[in-house]
């Protein structure tokens, strides 16, 4: 990840490693273990570049970026199984090191990302995250 922090202009995006090293968190794995259940990288990295491409063309705040990173990640099952939960870690941790911590138990969380499978739009997402956020200053 980016040595850039919170309040340094653009965000810190992350990258394919990154999310890699975070998957393999997911399954108590390695990154090598997490690139081996990787079956689609084309589909990681364009869900990867949606955070970047709202905020260039939509003026995306931190909260609809997340959202679409999410969305992006958890849509296009990019990884053989666990797509939803690395969707859940790679928002948290794109917010958090943007300065953003969400405030929120686990279940419910849980059920904002299971919710994208079921129609809910990264817009509607976008909504619920801005009210649950606090500063992690």
């Amino acid at each position: 990840m980016s040595e850039r922090g919170p309040g340094a202009g653009e965000p810190v995006y992350l990258t394919l490693d990154d999310v890699l090293e975070l998957y393999g968190f997911v399954i108590a794995g390695t990154a090598t273990d997490a690139a081996r259940q990787l079956r689609d990288r084309d589909r990681l990295e364009a869900a990867l570049a949606r955070p970047a491409t709202y905020a260039h063309y939509e003026n995306a705040d931190l909260a609809l970026q997340a959202a679409v990173l999410a969305h992006g990640i958890a849509e296009s099952q990019a990884f053989v199984d666990g797509n939803k939960r690395a969707a859940l870690v790679a928002m948290l941790t794109f917010l958090e090191i943007n300065g953003v911590v969400i405030s929120r138990p686990d279940p419910e969380l849980a059920d904002w990302i299971i919710s994208l499978g079921a129609g809910t739009t990264p817009g509607e997402l976008a909504e619920r995250i801005r009210p649950a956020r606090i500063s992690a200053e």
